[in-house]
């Protein structure tokens, strides 16, 4: 199911076509699975989960804890003997001013205390994502991606340029289009996240 990186109408509206209803289950899996790309290239999830959720990290045996995208926080808990919960006035929250930034949380660190060192033995509590709304040139990323399978399955005339993204076959109908996709990658880019 896809999770809303971009739709069949925004798709129409940038391919100014309307898809034919019997289409629709076709262009959902598309879409589906240029999410998918989207996320492998970039190392992330850019629509938060709506629901909270936990995950285990290894301790550092230091007083920070690199974490994956999220954009709450609202729990720690430490594996020692029973569980310790970190004290929210202990708990630091970076980047700084991530949400004014429009940029997930993406390390914890400690004022007082240390994670100790072990292997899946830290709790975080969380809504984890980048965002809870598609950035707007991930959106138009998704967008193009998938306008370009319409047009290879469509298979029309008057075609710029066809490139391969995966398991598909992308092609795009005017130099527009294919200028779009040409930012795709830099876009992709921008926003892949490296593992420390």
């Amino acid at each position: 199911m896809p999770k809303g990186y971009t739709s069949r109408a925004k798709i129409e509206d940038y391919m100014l076509i309307t898809i034919d209803a019997t289409f629709h289950a076709r262009v959902d899996k598309w879409i589906e699975d240029m999410e998918n790309y989207i996320d492998r290239m970039t190392g992330r999830n850019f629509v938060a989960d709506a629901e909270e959720s936990d995950r285990e990290f290894d301790g550092t045996g230091t007083r920070k804890l690199v974490i994956d995208d999220a954009v709450e926080v609202t729990d720690v808990q430490l594996a020692i003997g029973d569980s310790d919960t970190v004290d929210p006035d202990d708990l630091v929250k970076y980047p700084a001013n991530y949400a004014s930034k429009g940029v997930p949380i993406s390390r914890l660190e400690m004022r007082s205390a240390i994670f100790p060192r072990g292997q899946q033995n830290i709790t975080v509590s969380g809504k984890w994502g980048f965002s809870e709304e598609t950035p707007g040139d991930i959106e138009m990323a998704a967008t193009v991606l998938v306008a370009g399978i319409i047009n290879f399955a469509h298979q029309s005339d008057g075609e710029v340029q066809s490139e391969t993204i995966g398991r598909y076959s992308v092609t795009y109908k005017d130099d527009r289009q294919w200028a779009d996709f040409e930012r795709v990658p830099e876009v992709l880019k921008s926003y892949r996240k490296f593992s420390m």
